[in-house]
């Protein structure tokens, strides 16, 4: 079986990834515009109780799936049967689901004025199911994935304007979203029949699949806590002013996350596949790679971010937003070890099977999350609850990264450390370079304009004086594609 290329399928994601942000961020001003707080409130909150279905239905397969799955891909047999088993089991777990959401909006009167919303919005639980995505992502088939996800935004953001005209409109908004969920998950039941024809199967191994499974459902329901406790005890403890300051710095962190996040999920079924034909070298190599990348990526990007936090407050928000500069600020630096936890936590411990680390990770990370913001948020208000969040983040890596029994069969440390080394010296200049331009520029675009254009050529260079072999590397290859193409343009001007 022919791999694919990492660096290929990784632009792909963050294409992907890139989208799957910048779509709701256009989008957003208009629907919130036409439908109004009440419309927009009635579908979050719907969403927000479909989303914790959706969970249960998933019982976190698509990892599960993900990471067994590239195990067995070489063997036809056997990853037949192991999809239909799966299949099965993600069948059975969303009937569960659809029971259990029957019997909450029944017995709970406050819901049933939304009963009609939430049977709609709930489709996309059953067309996840069926879509059976996780398969693509066994075969590497970003580009199938990224194809698909610009179809759907594109075709979303034509409806969006032609059928979303009033405030009463919001069921065609909802429905609008389980359409173009259902045209991937439709298109993609007759796609995945290239590698395998799933079926409901009465053999299963129950026994084999519900213990990880579980495990893995239970860290999604620690991570779903985690992720939003601290959004909750903010609006409890402070109100909704201080959560909207926190929630427009979360926003932007979130988005820097995910791109960075797009990056190492392109290698978790390839990581997966090695670990599975113990290939330990080839693991290694990759494995490392993919932390030397990151590292000179991530660790300017962060700090990066911190510079600019207040033009990013204002733009975003307007003048009144720059109070919560601190609290991006501090966000920016969480963002570093946020990522990088995620190498550890998403990447290794779930390609070598240690998720029972990220599990125990995760609940004491809530536990610190919780017990800080009770102290910090009365002091601090925002920026309280961003500091926990950066606390939380640094535990999370911090104890993971401790728990990896013989590091050295997964990472070269003397090629992670020299990449560490060259990023913080550069994004050292980068901080620099902010300050002065801070000095003497006062037009605030301008002014973040300067700083990332400056930062990107000032540390490109830096990368270059301290022979960074990723940046030579990448910068080889694109003088290289660059030269074929000017070759190849010059060629048709004869």
């Amino acid at each position: 079986m022919k791999e694919k290329n990492l660096g290929f399928n990784t632009i792909l994601n963050v294409i992907k990834s890139g989208l799957s942000v910048l779509f709701p961020l256009i989008t957003y001003p208009y629907v919130l515009r036409i439908l109004g707080e009440e419309g927009v409130g009635r579908i979050s909150y719907c969403a927000s109780i479909i989303s914790y279905f959706s969970m249960i239905a998933m019982l976190g397969i698509a990892t599960y799936g993900i990471r067994e799955g590239a195990k067995r891909k070489t063997d036809k047999k056997e990853f037949r049967q192991f999809v239909n088993e799966v299949y099965t089991i993600n069948i059975c777990s969303t009937i569960i689901a659809y029971v259990l959401l029957f019997c909450i909006v029944c017995f709970l009167p406050k819901l049933h004025s939304y009963s009609k919303l939430l049977a709609l919005q709930s489709l996309s639980i059953i067309l996840t199911t069926m879509g059976l995505d996780w398969v693509n992502t066994i075969f590497e088939d970003f580009f199938l994935i990224t194809v698909r996800s610009i179809f759907t935004h594109l075709l979303s953001f034509a409806l969006l304007f032609l059928l979303v005209r009033t405030p009463d409109d919001y069921y065609w908004y909802a429905l609008l979203t389980v359409i173009t969920n259902g045209i991937v998950c439709v298109s993609n039941w007759f796609y995945v029949r290239k590698y395998v024809k799933p079926q409901i199967t009465f053999h299963l191994k129950l026994q084999q699949h519900i213990g990880p499974l579980l495990l893995l459902f239970s860290n999604s329901i620690a991570i779903s806590i985690y992720v939003n406790f601290d959004t909750t005890m903010l609006g409890w403890m402070k109100g909704d002013y201080y959560v909207g300051l926190y929630a427009v710095a979360v926003k932007i962190y979130t988005i820097m996350k995910s791109l960075l996040a797009a990056i190492y999920v392109v290698t978790i079924p390839r990581l997966a596949f090695y670990i599975g034909k113990k290939k330990q070298q080839e693991y290694k190599k990759v494995y490392t790679d993919l932390w030397g990348y990151l590292s000179i990526l991530l660790i300017p990007s962060g700090i990066g971010l911190l510079c600019i936090s207040h033009e990013i407050m204002i733009l975003m928000g307007g003048a009144k937003y720059g109070i919560a500069t601190p609290t991006l600020q501090i966000l920016s630096i969480g963002l570093i070890f946020a990522v990088f936890g995620g190498l550890i936590t998403a990447v290794l411990n779930i390609t070598i099977g240690k998720e029972q680390n990220n599990l125990i990770a995760t609940i004491l990370s809530a536990v610190i999350n919780c017990g800080l913001n009770l102290i910090l948020i009365p002091l601090f208000n925002q920026n309280g609850a961003a500091f926990t969040t950066l606390l939380s983040e640094f535990f999370v890596f911090g104890y993971c990264f401790a728990k990896i029994e013989n590091k050295s069969n997964y990472l070269d440390f003397s090629i992670v450390l020299k990449a560490v080394r060259d990023a913080l010296v550069g994004s050292a200049l980068i901080l620099l370079f902010s300050f002065f331009v801070k000095q003497f520029i006062d037009i605030l675009f301008l002014r973040m304009m300067v700083i990332i254009g400056g930062s990107v050529i000032l540390y490109a260079l830096s990368l270059s004086v301290l022979k960074n072999i990723y940046f030579l590397y990448v910068f080889t290859i694109a003088k290289k594609r660059w030269d074929q193409l000017l070759e190849k343009i010059g060629g048709k001007l004869e």
